[in-house]
């Protein structure tokens, strides 16, 4: 009886001690590999040229931004030293948070939206030329967020809020809130005023 009391709180540990590091694994399963290897494909003409459409957004200046007076005097109020280099600022001006090397200097990149694309970045995986749609799917099994189509707005909503909230250090104090905010009808149509965020795939 002692030694079945022993074996069973034993079990347990085990069995949560290999839930945690599968969990991990699955976690550093896929890894970010910046703009530029996205830009081997999504900067021709030929598809729509996305990374022309993203270098004009204000996603493309997020870290750059973090090194100009503006910022020197909103982390002073905050008490940050260096936004450039501050964990609070790189949450949402980088893509990965700072924590990787490969995109941290590159603003709100491809992946900040569409996942880490270290597995799904091969056109044989996400490129289906004869149905979009399985390619799409693979590209989600293989660490693509799954955000595309109106059924996953709010999966996107989640995505945008992680950073456009009132919490941050940087949102305004008082003024034209609006201009930071994210309202639903940006997230499904992605342009709000004259800044568009809409990066179609041409067939």
């Amino acid at each position: 009886m002692v030694r079945k009391s022993v074996i069973f709180p034993v079990l347990i540990i085990i069995i949560a001690v290999l839930l945690v590091i599968t969990a991990s694994q699955g976690r550093e399963r896929f890894q970010y590999v910046g703009n530029a290897v996205c830009a081997e494909c999504h900067g021709e003409e030929a598809i729509g040229n996305q990374m022309k459409i993203w270098l004009a957004s204000p996603h493309a200046r997020a870290f750059s931004r973090l090194s100009s007076k503006k910022a020197e005097e909103i982390a002073k109020k905050n008490c940050i030293a260096d936004p450039a280099s501050d964990k609070r600022c790189l949450k949402c001006h980088t893509t990965g948070g700072g924590q990787s090397p490969v995109t941290a200097k590159e603003g709100v990149g491809c992946e900040a939206c569409h996942g880490p694309g270290s597995e799904y970045h091969r056109p044989n995986v996400h490129v289906d030329y004869e149905n979009r749609e399985n390619g799409y799917r693979r590209a989600v099994k293989a660490g693509m967020y799954p955000i595309r189509g109106i059924r996953a707005l709010k999966l996107r909503e989640k995505l945008c809020l992680s950073c456009h909230v009132k919490t941050r250090p940087c949102f305004p104090e008082n003024g034209d809130h609006y201009k930071y905010m994210i309202p639903i009808q940006t997230v499904d149509n992605l342009q709000k005023g004259d800044v568009n965020f809409r990066h179609p795939l041409r067939r």
